[in-house]
């Protein structure tokens, strides 16, 4: 059956039939445009980004020509597999334990604020996905300067990763001359790595003053909450693939670029080695933090066997002025 036969029984023009057919073409075209020019951008370009991302991207590339809507561009971002994806995300607090939880002398009425460096250090626990599964990211922060003192990478929620970093937030004050006995206090949740005895009684034997959250708010401990998602974000966001060595050393270096190098808007624009006192030259010989132990490399969720030590690496800060 010819077309002028087909158009005449279907009751429709030649000529809207085949301004139909262009009409068609052309969608099918864009569409393969739009999904090869965000493939693209997710390879090499902004691999983190969401569809809301893509979507300016588009409008921004394509201009006028991008016909279609936002929820057209979203549903063909689901279709080709353009969306980020849900990640079943671990549980790092567990509060239900026998452990007694210390009262809350961060929150008060009204907020205590820290006033210089060593007056208050809040704590936190986070996940980072490995090539291998979930590793856990220990950090201490000092609340005055924001300043990273304390951070360990641990292939488990065991203890040993929380003590590992308060030991290192420890000797980085000491070494600073900073007396952190009875002024110091020690801000952080209900969670039983922070609760348990092994680390109450090197918070005891130092005399720190604990401070626990009372509730499950992630407000009542929003800095230490903020400064893990700014350490991922910023630089951990894509280290799915990698093994739990190279994620720790891109750790050593994100710590050290945080202090030294990232203003604060907090802080006036200064860096967090700037807000404690130092000067911001480098080179000098100076205060340093050091590195937690070396770790071994991880070859499941269980403690690995002691076959690949990490290098240890310390993070040296300039003297004070």
């Amino acid at each position: 059956m010819s077309v002028s036969l087909l158009c005449d029984y279907l009751g429709i023009s030649r000529q809207g039939y085949y301004k139909h057919s262009e009409t068609e073409t052309e969608r099918e075209i864009l569409h393969s445009s739009i999904v090869l020019y965000c493939k693209y951008l997710k390879a090499d370009i902004i691999p983190n980004a969401g569809m809301r991302e893509l979507y300016a991207a588009c409008v921004a590339y394509f201009g006028s020509k991008l016909t279609i809507g936002r929820d057209q561009c979203y549903n063909l971002f689901r279709s080709n597999g353009l969306c980020l994806r849900e990640h079943k995300r671990p549980r790092t607090t567990y509060s239900n334990h026998g452990f007694r939880i210390y009262p809350d002398l961060l929150n008060t009425t009204p907020k205590y604020t820290a006033s210089s460096l060593g007056s208050l250090v809040v704590g936190d626990i986070t996940y980072v996905r490995t090539a291998s599964g979930w590793a856990y990211l220990s950090l201490l922060t000092d609340a005055y300067s924001r300043m990273i003192v304390g951070y360990c990478l641990y292939p488990t929620l065991e203890t040993e990763g929380s003590k590992r970093a308060l030991e290192m937030a420890l000797e980085f004050y000491a070494n600073a001359g900073v007396d952190v006995r009875e002024r110091l206090i020690h801000h952080s949740d209900r969670g039983i790595q922070y609760c348990c005895s092994e680390y109450i009684n090197i918070l005891k034997e130092t005399d720190v003053r604990i401070s626990m959250t009372q509730t499950g708010d992630p407000l009542h401990n929003a800095l230490a909450e903020r400064m893990n998602n700014t350490v991922k974000n910023g630089w951990l966001f894509d280290c799915a693939d990698e093994d739990f060595c190279t994620i720790s050393s891109r750790i050593d270096k994100a710590v050290m670029a945080y202090n030294t190098v990232r203003p604060h808007q907090a802080l006036g624009m200064r860096t967090p080695v700037e807000a404690a006192g130092f000067p911001p030259s480098h080179g000098k010989a100076g205060v340093a933090l050091p590195a937690p132990p070396a770790l071994p490399c991880e070859g499941g969720r269980k403690k690995p066997e002691l076959s690949c030590p990490c290098e240890s690496k310390h993070l040296t800060l300039p003297p004070k002025g």
